[in-house]
């Protein structure tokens, strides 16, 4: 009887720190909402967000004629 309660002591120790480690990034995963900001307070803007957007040799328009 002894050995079942060791085995089961050594799989709880195992056990918790995984179980602790997937909450954790479960919670860390979780997208949250925006800040309210407030009345008047407009938010950040990126910094490269003035600067052109690169198109892909696809994506480009075609030469006006």
């Amino acid at each position: 009887m002894d050995v079942l309660h060791s085995t089961w002591f050594w799989l709880a120790v195992i056990a918790a720190p995984a179980i602790t480690a997937v909450g954790v990034l479960a919670r860390l995963a979780r997208r949250e909402p925006p800040i309210e900001l407030p009345p008047g307070a407009r938010p950040l803007r990126w910094e490269d967000e003035d600067e052109p957007e690169i198109w892909r040799q696809g994506d480009r328009e075609p030469p006006k004629r």
